[in-house]
């Protein structure tokens, strides 16, 4: 149960960070944009947030690319969240990842979240076969105040994909990870529009 609303708190990070529906834009996801995504979620990426001049109640759109406001280039595999069911360009790069936050008081230090963070295993099937994936160190997260934390530190782990990496048509996409909180699985399913259609105009 605690597992669950840990993850459910995850969602509903990764849901702040990218509410805003995707629109037609003639800028592409680069690998670099990717690659921000990534890593910067936590830190740099909430430091846009928090510097941003719109009213973050609502979390309007243009967010900034590790924020990724538009959500084009992050693949989240959440079941009933924005990724499930959504359409991604064929001529973008794109990073399929997980954030793992941990924290609690304001004792809650770097060696509390490696205790915790670093048992955590989590594996990635991509249309039924396994990807590799990167996990990123573990870093402080600028926004502990969103789960009423005092502390919070996090992790991502995936891995970005070129444009070429994903063919034209449907995908499923399904996590599983491994903690003290036990074990955990979900699944999506995610579209990659051909240059010219849908998420591409």
């Amino acid at each position: 149960m605690l597992h669950k609303m840990v993850m459910a708190s995850l969602i509903a990070t990764m849901s702040l960070v990218g509410i805003a529906p995707a629109e037609a834009s003639s800028d592409r996801v680069t690998h670099g944009d990717a690659q921000a995504v990534f890593q910067a979620f936590g830190n740099g990426g909430w430091a846009i947030l928090n510097h941003h001049d719109v009213d973050f109640g609502d979390f309007a759109e243009g967010l900034g690319a590790p924020a990724d406001g538009e959500v084009k280039a992050a693949i989240r595999p959440f079941s009933g969240t924005l990724w499930d069911g959504r359409h991604f360009c064929a001529e973008d790069w794109h990073v399929i990842l997980i954030a793992w936050i941990e924290g609690g008081d304001a004792s809650f230090d770097m060696q509390d979240a490696k205790a915790i963070m670093n048992p955590v295993t989590i594996e990635f099937v991509l249309d039924g076969a396994s990807l590799p994936t990167e996990r990123t160190a573990i870093k402080r997260f600028l926004a502990p105040e969103r789960f009423d934390m005092a502390e919070a530190y996090y992790f991502q782990q995936g891995a970005v994909l070129s444009p070429s990496a994903l063919a034209v048509g449907s995908h499923t996409l399904a996590e599983t990870d491994t903690s003290i909180y036990g074990t955990f699985t979900d699944q999506i399913t995610f579209y990659i529009d051909a240059p010219g259609t849908g998420a591409c105009l």
